[in-house]
């Protein structure tokens, strides 16, 4: 059997060359305009301007004295990234010392203060263990915009020890070129964690399963 072979002319040569070099330069057009449309802003959290704090119940006969117990997250960090195109695509990443959380309760006397840490860190945390509590966005639902505040629910896998759980909740976001500002409220469950709640003392002490947050994050970008 004979071969078929195509012989291009040699004059219609540059022609095909010119065809080539038309082609790669239009798919590098191209990678450029996804690589301009994927560009984000990226926003460094300010600790020295941002504050979280996470609030327990007390169910035991203390609570006459400590209704509510207040802790503050004192060492915490991380990033955001937002689509300079569209502000709906956020990506959150927050990285937290779980030895770093201290209560702030008023009128606690430092013994109560320090059985409340070793509590805290050895039993319902253990610290040492597991010192980090991180958060990394999935998604956000829900978005919408009133002035310079946009509004969303923030998705997101928290993990805390060693369980890792999806959570969601409400966000209120305003954006400058060079500064965030988000605020927010969420609620988790000591045991979807498993964590078991803390009882001690014969009941005196007994703290419930939900745990509130609270954060005020001030984020700056260079």
């Amino acid at each position: 059997m004979k071969k078929l072979i195509l012989a291009i002319p040699r004059r219609a040569a540059p022609v095909a060359c010119f065809a080539v070099l038309l082609f790669a330069q239009s798919q590098d057009l191209s990678a450029q305009r996804a690589k301009r449309k994927d560009k984000t802003r990226v926003y460094t959290i300010d600790l020295s301007q941002s504050r979280v704090t996470a609030t327990l119940t007390q169910e035991g006969f203390i609570s006459r004295r400590y209704p509510n117990h207040r802790v503050e997250v004192k060492n915490f960090g991380g990033k955001i990234e937002v689509s300079e195109r569209d502000e709906t695509r956020i990506a959150v990443e927050v990285e937290a010392d779980a030895k770093s959380l201290s209560n702030a309760d008023e009128g606690m006397t430092e013994f109560e203060r320090r059985e409340f840490h070793n509590v805290l860190n050895n039993l319902v945390l253990e610290s040492d263990k597991f010192p980090k509590i991180n958060f990394v966005s999935v998604s956000i639902s829900d978005a919408r915009k009133s002035g310079e505040t946009r509004t969303f629910t923030l998705n997101g896998d928290l993990t805390l020890r060693d369980a890792t759980r999806r959570v969601s909740f409400p966000v209120a976001v305003t954006i400058s070129k060079d500064r965030l500002r988000a605020t927010g409220d969420a609620e988790l469950k000591q045991t979807d964690f498993g964590i078991t709640p803390y009882s001690g003392k014969l009941g005196m002490i007994k703290i419930g399963d939900v745990v509130k947050i609270n954060f005020e994050i001030v984020a700056k970008s260079p």
